[in-house]
């Protein structure tokens, strides 16, 4: 019985880490789309400076947002090469 509780504890820890992940996945895959939006459209707003620096405080924002998205992910990772470890 300790051994079947044991299993069910260590599914429901596995299926927390993998909902997490999830969420940072989407979240990583939006920031990606908002920096390559934001690149390319501050690369051809060559005359208008105020869109250039908008567009380059957004992208800086959103590669803040992948870069604390992979630090999460990496943190996930590990947390459940512990659990498998513990097995």
């Amino acid at each position: 019985m300790f051994w079947y509780n044991s299993q069910m504890e260590l599914k429901e820890k596995i299926d927390i880490i993998d909902k997490k992940a999830n969420i940072v996945n989407r979240k990583l895959i939006a920031f990606l789309a908002i920096a390559g939006g934001t690149w390319l459209y501050g690369i051809n707003a060559d005359k208008n400076v105020f869109i250039m620096v908008v567009s380059s405080a957004v992208f800086c924002v959103a590669i803040s947002g992948i870069t604390f998205s992979l630090i999460k992910l990496g943190e996930l990772q590990n947390d459940l090469k512990e659990l498998l470890k513990h097995e």
